[in-house]
């Protein structure tokens, strides 16, 4: 659940004393080992900081038993030590739990996103946003409450309701249509060197929505996504490269770059690309396909 965002440079976590809480400092400082993978050295000061009551180093440890980092997983285990830190409105147990719950039971998912939210947490803006644009809280989809959610995270810098919002504008859902609006969100999304903003952007160029159509920069985006693991922009990637004519046409990685896109897709869209695939492979022959499949794994990240 958490991502390594920091290169941390050798901590030394000295043991405090069994009589002593560890401070504040030394659960930041561990949270960041954490973070960097040693989480033997990690757990020896967030265990008894979590313990004596630091909502810090509760929601650690419950992201340990979650994930079994140093410990056993243990889920059970995992939502106490997140309820105990939650019980302190810690905004990232709160979050946690309200992701955990997502699929399970969205209305009570609801309830800890909107106790994060109240503290601030720009990710539970967007989960929240996500439930009523789905209708998963309610009889059908809410557009105009995750339109308003999104724009909560937006303004606090939150890049998935960046994309999210953005898509929200090009299909007139929940606001009006402004294919300005999006362009600019997927471009603030993709200046992060997030893969669905970059993916979104060239989507964006390629088909001319808001922009005039450049099909050179639609491929250098949907490249970038797709080095970065973003199946969608391997196949629209793959379709410039196969289908449409121009002077920077290789079948061959083109069917290099499907291939790609079937060996990361999601089970849930694995029937779509294939679907792409299959129409791609009708384009060329043999000896094409051959080639894209003696490429493809040099193009997987």
């Amino acid at each position: 659940m958490l991502r390594s965002v920091l290169l941390v440079a050798a901590l030394c976590l000295t043991a405090a004393p069994l009589t002593a809480q560890p401070s504040d400092q030394e659960v930041a400082a561990a949270r960041l080992v954490y973070i960097e993978g040693d989480y033997a050295t990690a757990l020896k000061v967030l265990i008894p900081a979590a313990k004596a009551g630091n909502p810090e180093a509760q929601n650690l440890l419950g992201d340990a038993y979650d994930d079994g980092n140093g410990v056993a997983a243990d889920t059970a285990t995992a939502l106490d030590w997140w309820e105990k830190a939650a019980a302190q409105e810690f905004s990232k147990a709160l979050h946690n739990l309200g992701y955990h719950y997502e699929s399970r039971d969205a209305e009570r998912a609801r309830g800890y996103y909107e106790r994060a939210i109240a503290q601030g947490n720009a990710g539970s803006m967007n989960n929240l946003g996500f439930l009523y644009e789905t209708g998963m809280l309610g009889a059908e989809p809410d557009y105009a409450a995750a339109a308003a959610l999104y724009q909560q995270a937006v303004d606090a810098g939150n890049v998935l309701a960046m994309n999210n919002l953005g898509t929200l504008y090009i299909y007139s859902n929940g606001v009006e249509e402004d294919l300005d609006r999006a362009l600019d969100l997927f471009r603030r999304a993709a200046e992060t060197g997030d893969a669905r903003g970059l993916a979104n952007l060239g989507a964006m160029y390629g088909n001319g929505y808001g922009v005039g159509t450049d099909r050179l920069a639609s491929m250098a985006l949907s490249e970038m996504a797709a080095r970065l693991g973003h199946p969608q922009a391997a196949i629209n990637l793959a379709y410039d490269l196969i289908e449409v004519e121009n002077g920077w046409q290789d079948p061959a990685a083109g069917w290099g770059w499907c291939l790609v896109a079937l060996e990361q897709a999601k089970p849930a869209d694995l029937a779509g690309f294939q679907e792409d695939c299959d129409y791609l492979s009708g384009l060329i022959d043999d000896e094409t396909r051959a080639a894209g499949a003696a490429l493809a794994p040099a193009l997987l990240p």
